[in-house]
């Protein structure tokens, strides 16, 4: 059967693919610098009798594995990218890099769909392949905008009938996936606000713009208003990150920033809160006398999963994975560029469980020590294979 040959290459590829993950993670690379991660990936896929094609911003690539004239072609993304984030493992693969660090699982996608790619090579070999697929390695997913816009514009999309991406999920144990249809992730953009004053002593506030009362207006006026002027059931959540003004106790500066993100879990209340969102900042400052320059920074849409594709993923887990390796999952706050591509082409995200079974807790992503389960990679493999290969839609010879 179709579906036992590719576990049986999963489990014979294991050891090769636990040993690309943890060089990945030794060596993680910021978004849009990935040279050496699109090098060691181009390099598995040709040995392999694979085509890549790096994308025209120099990092990330695609690879067509062609199956017909007339084959439908799915699409297979991964993120390639890591985070400015130092590694607080001690592990013999921990990062290598300083203020670096795989803290998102985007190793572990890169492997699985590598792995992916050599089961899809072998069935191709073997004349078992009926269906066309393309490998995305997607540069950039933790910036603004995201690389899933670049890989776009390259093509990547171009001519898919569908497209599906895995994310590591710790809340999750291996061996199991987590799936919804609508909305799984949020919009994401990123605010950032300048402010200018005439700038003088803190013991004459009044013949000065208070810029730090502004600030502090900003920081906790802004959020509440915001939150009575949309639809909370949009699920709106404006939050702050970084505040920088002044240098010193008894002088009041004459600029400052303030930084933070703007999320909402549907589209309409994204739309409506960028168009609503300089005018209110305006207002909120201009009782202090201070000028003020905002910058919204759009980052990803709402990744909103198509029903049928869900269905199609959970059938194809069920078949490869086991009869209970299906959970349902809820809508994040977090931000996934893979949103770009579903706004494309048909498809969906499925969060793939990295947590050790009978684990109650593991460090989470974003976050110094997180790990996975390294079996987590076999059970990607197994999941994308199958959909690509498609266990669910022909028996094969």
């Amino acid at each position: 059967m179709l579906a036992t040959s590719i576990s049986t290459a999963a489990d014979e590829l294991s050891d090769r693919l636990i040993a690309i993950r943890r060089d990945l993670h030794a060596h993680p690379e910021i978004g849009r610098s990935e040279h050496r991660t699109t090098e060691l990936v181009g390099s598995v896929l040709r040995k392999a009798g694979l085509d890549f094609r790096v994308l025209a911003v120099g990092t990330g690539g695609i690879c067509d594995i062609v199956a017909g004239d007339d084959a439908p072609t799915i699409g297979l993304r991964a993120d390639i990218d890591a985070l400015p984030i130092s590694d607080g493992k001690q592990t013999d693969y921990a990062s290598t890099v300083p203020g670096a660090c795989h803290a998102c699982g985007h190793d572990v996608h890169t492997t699985v769909v590598l792995g992916t790619a050599l089961v899809l090579a072998r069935l191709r070999r073997e004349g078992r392949l009926r269906t066309g697929v393309r490998l995305i390695f997607q540069p950039a997913e933790e910036t603004t905008p995201g690389g899933a816009l670049d890989a776009i514009a390259d093509g990547a999309c171009k001519d898919l009938t569908e497209v599906y991406a895995l994310h590591c999920d710790p809340r999750t144990d291996v061996g199991q996936v987590g799936l919804s249809p609508g909305p799984i992730t949020s919009a994401v953009d990123r605010i950032q606000v300048t402010l200018t004053g005439t700038g003088g002593h803190t013991s004459r506030p009044h013949l000065t713009a208070d810029l730090i009362g502004a600030i502090g207006a900003l920081a906790t006026q802004a959020p509440l208003v915001l939150s009575r002027r949309i639809d909370p059931r949009g699920g709106v959540s404006l939050v702050w990150g970084r505040i920088s003004a002044g240098s010193a106790a008894n002088a009041i500066p004459q600029t400052g920033q303030i930084e933070g993100t703007l999320r909402a879990l549907q589209l309409p209340a994204w739309q409506e809160a960028e168009g609503l969102l300089p005018s209110l900042l305006a207002q909120i400052v201009e009782p202090f006398g201070v000028t003020s320059e905002i910058a919204i920074s759009q980052g990803v849409p709402p990744t909103v999963n198509h029903a049928d594709q869900v269905t199609r993923m959970a059938g194809v887990a069920r078949t490869m994975l086991g009869a209970d390796s299906v959970l349902p999952t809820e809508q994040s706050l977090g931000g996934e560029d893979f949103g770009w591509m579903l706004r494309e082409v048909p498809g969906a995200l499925a969060r793939l469980g990295v947590r050790p079974p009978g684990t109650a807790q593991v460090p989470d992503i974003h976050t110094p020590l997180f790990d996975v389960d390294e079996r987590c990679i076999g059970v990607g493999v197994r999941l994308l294979a199958g959909l690509a290969a498609g266990v669910d839609r022909a028996a094969a010879p």
